[in-house]
This record gives structure tokens, sequence and C-alpha cells, in this order.
């Protein structure tokens, strides 16, 4: 098979994908394109991996994937759960001047979804299905904490942790510790572990099943924006994801229990 007509046909299985109501197995796709689901298989393993597709947990049949709002929005309004965060990252963009992001797990990799730019100070310029550092990030962290310490191995890879900043944690027990307190106080904070001089806050989005799905998560300069007290941020963050986990049918009494800041850190 040439590669311009796998890649016709790929881009094919995309808009299929797109255009459903529901989710696609693989004999319904070469069905629909009239060739054999073996060469489906392999086209959407590639585009799988790729993260332009992914499978439903529940159908084990596909969707579009997260990746593929980098090259079109139609998947604010086929999916349920950016059409519910797209509203909460504009408001705290433009209400709050932070930029905020929506991400998700998708192919063992941590994966921008939605990126909201500030009028604020700073810009982070995070487009949606850029990957992440798990271990650098607050949605990282929001994402790995409370799973056991096996399957954050599992995401971390084998390899020694790398040192985005000074103040990135590369220790593992170290960072353990960290999932551990976030997993317990609803929220996860990165002080210039990813970028220099900018704080991130972020807060776990659960389904219908109180199943961890995605994180939406701030960032913002308090050197440049010292107004934007610790505290207020992570009641805005959290607050935004139990409205988005709400919208999504998660019962009140399995959404996160936040503990309030009491003490801002030292982040100069």
């Amino acid at each position: 098979m040439s590669s311009n007509q796998s890649l016709m046909r790929g881009l094919t299985i995309l808009e299929l994908l797109d255009e459903a109501s529901d989710p696609l197995g693989i004999r319904d796709i070469a069905r629909k394109m009239g060739i054999s689901a073996t060469i489906v298989q392999r086209l959407v393993h590639s585009l799988t991996e790729a993260n332009f597709a992914r499978k439903d947990p529940r159908s084990q049949k596909y969707v579009i994937g997260y990746r593929a709002v980098a090259l079109g929005r139609s998947m604010l309004t086929e999916e349920r759960l950016v059409g519910s965060a797209l509203p909460e990252l504009r408001a705290l963009a433009s209400d709050h001047h932070l930029n905020a992001f929506l991400s998700v797990i998708a192919g063992g990799e941590l994966l921008y979804v939605l990126a909201e730019q500030s009028a604020g100070p700073i810009a982070i310029k995070s487009k949606p299905g850029a990957k992440a550092a798990f271990h650098a990030t607050a949605m990282g962290k929001a994402l790995l904490s409370g799973r056991p310490v096996d399957e954050i191995d599992a995401f971390l890879g084998r390899e020694a942790l790398e040192p985005l900043t000074a103040r990135t944690i590369t220790d593992r027990d170290a960072l353990y510790a960290e999932l551990a307190r976030a997993d317990q106080q609803g929220y996860a904070l990165a002080f210039g572990e990813n970028l220099d001089g900018v704080t991130s806050v972020a807060a776990r989005i659960r389904d219908g099943e109180g199943g961890v799905i995605a994180a939406t998560s701030i960032a913002f300069a308090p050197s440049l924006q010292p107004t934007a007290q610790l505290a207020d941020v992570v009641r805005l963050v959290t607050d935004a994801a139990a409205r988005i986990s709400t919208t999504l049918g998660c019962p009140k009494e399995m959404l996160d229990r936040v503990t309030p800041v009491l003490e801002t850190p030292d982040v100069a």
C-alpha cells in the first residue's frame, strides 16, 4: 500500500469517526470503506497510537481522539467532556486572567485537550494535542494522584525523571509523597516545576461513575500577578472541576473533598 493511499484512508477513517453518532468497530469501518478489516485494523492502530483515535472503554469500539481537537472544533459539540469544560476554562481566562487548560491521559501520555489563554501578563503556549510531563505539571500530578505506585511508575517510565527547572521533583519517593498529598487535599500544585516563575493548580474531573477521566488546571505568574492569591486560585479550579464533573453525571458524594489552603508555600 502506498504512503499516499494509507494517508487518504487514514483521513477517511477520521472523517467516519467524526461523523458517527456512536463508536465504530473495525468491521463497521471496513464495511463503510469497502476494504478489508485487516487493513482498517492496522490504520486504526496507527491513529490510536498517535491519539487521533481512541477506544471507547465501554463498547471497545473507536471514536475520534483528543489530538484531533488540534485539527478542528467539531469535537467541541460532540464530546461532552470538552463541551462541558470549555465554558469553565473560558471564564477562568476572561474573568480571572488565568491561563486555563483541560488535559487527559491518552495512549499512556499526558495530553492537552483545551488551552484558553488569558489577557494576563503571561501566555503559556500549549496547544491541544501537545504532550506534557506527568511529574512536572499540576495536571500530571492530579491525574496520577490516587493511583497505586506500580501504575504511577508505568506512566513515568523507567528513565530518571527529567529536571525541567531547578524546582522539578526528580526523586520518586518525594513525588509519591506529593501525589499522596494531592489525592488527600483534592488538588495538585506545581511551583515553577515546569516553567520558571509559573505556578499551576489542577483538579481532577470525574465521570458519572466517579472515575477520574481528565484534569482542569490553571497557570499564572505570582510575581507578575500579585493579586492572584493561591487560596483563591485553588477554589476557582476545584469549583470548576466539580461543576464539570457534576455536568458529566458524577454524584456529589463522589466529588473530591477539597482541603482549604492554610499556608502559601515559599515560591520565590
